[in-house]
C-alpha cells in the first residue's frame, strides 16, 4: 500500500511517493495529518512484547501491543493487536512505553498476514510517545485529524484541514506546532489559512515563548502568502528571540537582507551584539549587492575575534560590489593580522573569476514584494530541516520522561 496517499495537498510531498511505499518513511518525514490520513485503524496502545532481533538483514518480527483507547477503530479492537514495525536503523520501541499507532492493514497475500495484519505508518524512530503530562494534547490533536477522514476524503475540505492548522500551530506541544507548520508549507497554493485567520496568526508570531523554528516558518509562510508585507516584521522577531536561538533566527533573516530595516537591524547587532550573534550577524548581510552592508562589514574586519572577520569577508565576497572589493583588497594588502590578510585574499581570488556587481538601489514599490520571494524556497527548506531536528530533539525528551 502506498504511503502517498497520505496527503493530496502536497505536490513536493507526492513527488517522494516510491520512498514511502511499504511503509518506508524517512525519519520525521510524516506529519501527523498524514499518518492519521493514511491509517486505517489509530489507537493509543501499551508495547507489551517485541520479538528477537533479525539476523543480518531480515524483516523485523511483529511487535505485540494492547490497545488502551481507539481514535480510529477500523476494525481493531480494545485488546491486543499485533503488527509489523519498520525501521532505519537500529531505533526499536520499549516495552511498556505507550504510543500513538497508526496502523496500515498488510495487503493481501503478505507473508503471516493472518497473525500480523497491521503494519505501522511510522518508523519507530517518528514514533510518538505518550507521557502523562501531554498525553491528552495528543489525544486531542490526533483526534482532530482524524476527523477529517482516511485517503482523499483528509483533503477534499481544505476549509476543514485549515481550521485544525490554525489550532495547532497555537499547540502547547512544540512537535504539533511543526507537523501543522509543516503542513502549510506543504499545500503549496492550497488556501488553508486567510484573512480572516490572520489576527490568530501574527499572535503566535509575537509570542517570544514560542520556539524560533516555529516562529520563523510562520512568518515566511505569511509573507509567501501575501498576508503580511515582506521584510518588516523580521524586525519584533529577530528583538524578541531568545539568546539561545538569536543566531538561529539572524540567519534565518539573512533571506530578508535585501530589505533595508532588516539590513539596519543585523548591522546593528553585527556592531552591538555578543559574540554568536554578531557573527551570525555578518554572515547574514551577505547578499549580492547589499552596499548598506559594506561599511559595517568593514569596520568589522577590524575587530576580535577572527571568525568574526572571517565571517565579514565572506560576506564582502558575495555583496560582491565595486566598494566590497575595495575593502577586501585593503584588508588583503595591509590587515596586521597575517591570517586575516591570508583569507582577505582567498576571497578576492574567489571574487575574481565573476564580474563586479553594481551598488542595488533599495526595492520599492511592487518590486519588494517580488524580490520578497526570491529565495524563499531555499529558506523554508531550512526551516524544515530545523523543524525536523526538533522532532527528534522532543521524541528523546518523551523517551527521557
Amino acid at each position: 500500500m502506498l504511503r502517498a496517499r497520505v496527503s493530496l495537498l502536497a505536490p513536493a510531498f507526492v513527488a517522494l511517493a516510491p520512498a514511502l511505499a511499504e511503509a518506508h518513511t524517512t525519519p520525521g518525514g510524516l506529519t501527523l495529518h498524514q499518518m492519521a490520513s493514511a491509517a486505517d485503524v489509530i489507537a493509543a496502545a501499551r508495547i507489551e512484547r517485541i520479538g528477537p532481533e533479525p539476523r543480518g538483514t531480515g524483516p523485523l518480527p511483529p511487535v505485540e501491543a494492547r490497545i488502551l483507547e481507539l481514535l480510529r477503530e477500523g476494525d481493531a479492537k480494545i485488546g491486543p493487536i499485533r503488527f509489523v514495525p519498520h525501521r532505519h536503523a537500529d531505533e526499536a520501541y520499549v516495552v511498556g512505553e505507550e504510543v500513538l499507532l497508526f496502523l496500515e492493514r498488510r495487503r493481501e497475500g503478505a507473508k503471516d498476514a493472518d497473525v500480523a495484519p497491521y503494519e505501522s505508518v511510522e518508523a519507530i524512530a517518528d514514533r510518538i510517545v505518550l507521557v502523562p503530562a501531554s498525553r491528552a494534547t495528543w489525544i486531542d490533536a490526533t483526534r482532530a485529524y482524524a476527523a477529517l477522514g482516511k485517503g482523499k476524503r483528509a483533503s477534499d475540505d481544505p476549509a476543514a484541514l485549515g481550521r485544525v492548522t490554525v489550532t495547532m500551530l497555537a499547540s502547547s506541544e512544540p512537535r504539533i506546532t511543526n507537523f501543522a507548520l509543516r503542513d502549510l508549507t506543504l499545500a503549496g497554493a492550497v488556501p488553508l489559512v486567510g484573512e480572516a485567520d490572520r489576527p490568530a496568526l501574527l499572535a503566535l508570531l509575537g509570542d517570544a515563548s514560542r520556539s524560533a523554528t516555529s516562529r520563523v516558518g510562520l512568518l515566511m509562510e505569511l509573507e509567501r502568502r501575501k498576508l503580511v508585507e515582506v521584510g518588516p516584521l523580521w524586525i519584533p522577531l529577530l528583538r524578541s528571540a531568545r539568546p539561545i536561538e538569536r543566531a538561529q533566527v539572524i540567519r534565518a533573516a539573512g533571506a530578508r537582507a535585501f530589505v533595508p530595516a532588516v539590513t539596519a537591524e543585523l548591522v546593528s547587532i553585527l556592531e552591538k551584539g555578543e559574540r554568536d550573534a554578531a557573527v551570525a550577524a555578518a554572515r547574514a548581510l551577505g547578499i549580492e549587492g547589499n552596499e548598506a552592508a559594506v561599511e559595517p562589514l568593514g569596520r568589522a574586519v577590524d575587530h576580535e575575534p577572527a571568525e568574526l572577520r572571517f565571517a565579514a569577508l565572506g560576506s564582502l565576497r558575495r555583496v560582491g560590489s565595486p566598494r566590497a572589493r575595495d575593502v577586501l583588497a585593503r584588508v588583503a594588502s595591509s590587515h596586521p593580522d597575517p591570517e586575516t590578510k591570508r583569507v582577505a585574499a582567498t576571497e578576492q581570488n574567489l571574487l575574481a573569476a565573476r564580474p563586479a556587481a553594481p551598488p542595488a538601489a533599495p526595492p520599492a514599490g511592487d518590486d519588494a514584494g517580488v524580490r520578497g520571494m526570491k529565495g524563499l524556497l531555499a529558506a523554508v527548506v531550512v526551516v524544515v530541516l530545523g523543524a525536523i531536528a526538533f522532532f527528534l530533539y522532543g521524541k528523546r525528551k518523551g523517551k527521557a520522561e
